[in-house]
């Protein structure tokens, strides 16, 4: 699996045309539910997030590792998990214009997500959709396997971030599926506007609200997670 990510890391890094990375820093104490993905015994964690977008010469592809620190329900005290979504341009691919209306392009979306004890596959179809007042809104309709359940199913995955507004903005997502609901979204101020540095530092918090409910086992967790983030 390492090897899957190495290999398509460093063959669409060859390809880039732009790209943005950023290294943030979450905690919070109330990961006092019953998600096993999420909850920890005390409902203290901590956690790194290393993430990285690009494009290139075919689309583009966005990837995020987490670290985590806090002993989760199985006596795991750290864990790691990541997911890549490499997406390939209709228009590029073709050489013709797939924009209409609020689509910008159209693509082939792919995902894989790797964790401790967790892989999925996930393809589909995604759009790049504009929308006033947004940077960005892509959403991407999969189909997922995993190696966890019984019967593979859909993902819808809404992708977005607000524009700045007096250094304030908001950008999170939302995986849904016919089992389970996960959301994370992020406010954020830059304080570049107070301090006047060159580094893009962002203070603020995350939201997490996750619930599970399928074949008689249900879950959930609703979480608010101090923020600090760095871009470069």
């Amino acid at each position: 699996m390492c090897r899957i990510f190495v290999f398509m890391f460093i063959v669409m890094s060859s390809l880039m045309a732009f790209e943005s990375t950023n290294i943030q820093l979450l905690y919070s104490n109330g990961f006092d539910g019953d998600a096993f993905i999420y909850d920890v015994e005390d409902g203290k964690k901590t956690t790194i997030t290393f993430e990285h977008y690009r494009t290139f010469s075919l689309g583009d592809i966005y990837m995020f590792v987490d670290i985590m620190d806090g002993e989760k329900f199985d006596g795991t005290k750290h864990d790691l998990y990541t997911e890549i979504s490499p997406r390939f341009s209709f228009s590029k691919l073709s050489g013709s214009d797939f924009s209409f209306g609020m689509i910008q392009d159209i693509y082939i979306a792919t995902q894989i997500n790797a964790g401790s004890d967790y892989t999925a596959y996930l393809g589909g179809f995604g759009a790049d959709i504009s929308v006033p007042g947004f940077n960005f809104v892509n959403l991407n309709i999969y189909y997922k396997s995993d190696n966890i359940a019984k019967n593979n199913t859909y993902q819808i995955t809404p992708v977005y971030q607000s524009k700045a507004f007096y250094g304030m903005h908001f950008e999170g997502f939302a995986d849904i599926t016919e089992r389970d609901i996960n959301t994370q979204n992020q406010l954020l101020f830059n304080l570049n506007k107070i301090f006047s540095t060159k580094e893009q530092i962002f203070i603020g918090a995350e939201w997490i609200y996750y619930s599970y409910d399928y074949d008689s086992s249900s879950s959930k967790t609703n979480v608010l997670q101090a923020m600090l983030k760095y871009q470069f």
